[in-house]
């Protein structure tokens, strides 16, 4: 899950005509809309990366979150004032608000003052967060709202909503039809007849959601992905926690993970993981290890003794905690008690 990528740019100011809002219902693009995606589909076809779709439902948060920002005279992420949304709503709280409710990879990018997509697209493209943004394959849609409303402090409002599922409103493009998936499955086609028992391990290094894991996201998004290891953080002023029961017996007193660090943070390291013990009633019992943006590195295996904790039953948890200023992921796999041999390391994973 870069997840949840917030980004910001200042521009100059442009006064045009006016642009009004759409609704999911009822959306059509204007020729720069249009451009912009052909833009950002160019560049990640250069880049090895599939095409963006333009999804509706997105497409009514972007444009609708543009109108507010030029209407209300604000420029940021979080909703000031609104003539749609709650004061307060974040960019998923928008999307859901149109009907985009997946838990997936979400991310939107915002900019004032541009007219043209040439002109949007070349200033996110020369700002590393914009740009990981638009060069991330996790996202499969794309909302585009391009606003004017003169008289505004900016005059021209862009933002661009991103997802990492094709929705059923997703909009023609080119003027070529676009099938529509099937809908998403409430629950998984297949689960397990039994919850895994621990038994002094952790799913036997298998992080699977469905199992043993307990994981809490501040954005409701999934934190372990369907390859068996998880994503925590990559999103700004994230809170997300996995958390398991876990019995620590003689044989078993080595904790031992695969964790991997990726982020865009240079100077202030705020952005962090803590992997702790707690009791069954959350009271933190130990802090085992901390990690942060200076730890940035390739796959390592990373080990943790409990034998201070042997014959009790106790809570692990890693929780990672992330800044409004750039994004650091942290990432997790393979983790076991009892690891007495490293693990291979993988260069294949984000």
């Amino acid at each position: 899950m870069l997840r949840y990528a917030w980004f910001m740019v200042a521009l100059l100011v442009v006064l045009i005509t006016a642009v009004g809002a759409r609704s999911a219902d009822a959306v059509s693009y204007d020729h720069e809309e249009r451009q912009f995606l052909q833009l950002i589909n160019e560049y990640r076809a250069n880049n090895g990366l599939e095409p963006l779709t333009l999804s509706d439902r997105l497409s009514a948060s972007s444009e609708r979150h543009s109108q507010d920002m030029a209407k209300y005279g604000f420029f940021a992420h979080d909703t000031v004032t609104s003539s749609y949304y709650p004061a307060g709503s974040r960019p998923w709280d928008r999307m859901a608000a149109e009907g985009y409710e997946y838990r997936t990879f979400k991310g939107e990018n915002i900019a004032a003052g541009y007219e043209t997509a040439e002109e949007s697209f070349q200033a996110w493209r020369e700002s590393p967060s914009h740009n990981h943004a638009m060069l991330d394959g996790n996202y499969k849609a794309i909302g585009i709202g391009r606003v004017n409303v003169p008289g505004s402090i900016h005059g021209w409002y862009w933002t661009t909503d991103f997802g990492g599922v094709l929705d059923p409103t997703r909009a023609p493009a080119n003027g070529q039809p676009v099938q529509s998936p099937p809908e998403e499955p409430k629950e998984p086609v297949e689960k397990p007849a039994k919850p895994v028992e621990d038994l002094g391990g952790i799913e036997n290094g298998e992080m699977n959601g469905e199992s043993v894991w307990q994981q809490k996201a501040e954005d409701g998004a999934n934190l372990i992905l369907d390859d068996g290891y998880a994503r925590l953080g990559g999103y700004n002023d994230g809170r997300d926690l996995l958390r398991q029961k876990i019995r620590v017996r003689e044989n078993s007193d080595l904790l031992a993970y695969g964790l991997k660090v990726e982020t865009d943070e240079r100077h202030h390291p705020f952005d962090r993981l803590v992997v702790r013990l707690s009791d069954g009633e959350g009271k933190q019992l130990a802090v085992l290890e901390k990690y942060t943006d200076e730890d940035a590195r390739k796959w390592r295996r990373e080990k943790v003794n409990l034998g201070r904790f042997v014959g009790r039953t106790v809570y692990l948890s890693f929780y990672v905690e992330t800044d409004p200023t750039r994004l650091t992921t942290f990432y997790l796999d393979n983790v076991v008690l009892d690891d007495r041999t490293p693990a291979p390391r993988s260069e294949s994973r984000p």
